[in-house]
């Protein structure tokens, strides 16, 4: 399983580790006007860590096959290998939390002599925002191969993402983003079960297509 996961790391396209770089610009705006409130964080480190899940699958549809045929050639089953497909993006999320956490902190520390762990709930909700959109993305890449699964898949973080950015930007009051209000922690954990459900429901779908699929 390890291997499987690593190989996802090993064979990443160098601009799907260039990726969180682009976004450098408008971060930097977010962080220095959030006034020690860094739930828009969560934005980044989920948007980078779905679209570097979903960019390391990157290939035409015969070339997705041909490296689903390699690796269903190894002695491991195709449960084994799809589980390892959700695994990994847990992987990228902690990636991307590490670019964009490390960078918060030290524009924090510089602009105001002070470290500030606001927006943790943030944080841990975006992993299972990660693992939502990427359950969408995997049933549709084992079916119908990669450039219909990540039109349909990226669409909805895409339009989330950009939303959230233009809208801060243009806004000239202190960005203040929350993804759960502080006094209902009954829907933060509604959305992580919810999550987890989804996740699970779409891991034995893909499973389930993979292993029928004729390589």
């Amino acid at each position: 399983m390890k291997s499987l996961i690593l190989k996802d790391l090993y064979t990443q396209k160098l601009f799907g580790y260039f990726f969180p770089t682009f976004l450098l610009l408008p971060f930097y705006y977010n962080a220095i006007h959030a006034f020690n409130e860094f739930g828009f964080v969560s934005f980044y480190v989920a948007f980078a860590a779905i679209w570097m899940s979903v960019y390391s699958n990157f290939g035409t549809k015969t070339l997705n096959r041909t490296e689903q045929k390699l690796i269903s050639s190894l002695p491991v089953t195709r449960q084994k290998i799809v589980l390892a497909k959700y695994c990994a993006a847990i992987m990228w999320w902690g990636i991307a939390l590490v670019v964009y956490g490390t960078l918060a902190l030290l524009i924090s520390t510089l602009n105001t002599n002070s470290i500030n762990f606001n927006g943790i709930s943030d944080l841990i909700l975006s992993i299972f925002v990660t693992l939502g959109i990427i359950s969408i993305f995997y049933p549709l890449y084992f079916w119908l191969g990669y450039q219909i699964a990540v039109f349909i898949a990226m669409l909805i973080p895409m339009i989330s993402f950009f939303g959230f950015t233009f809208s801060s930007i243009d806004n000239s009051e202190p960005v203040l983003v929350s993804s759960i209000p502080t006094d209902r922690p009954l829907i933060f954990f509604l959305i992580i079960i919810m999550s987890i459900f989804i996740s699970l429901f779409s891991y034995l779908i893909s499973v389930k297509i993979f292993e029928k699929k004729d390589l």
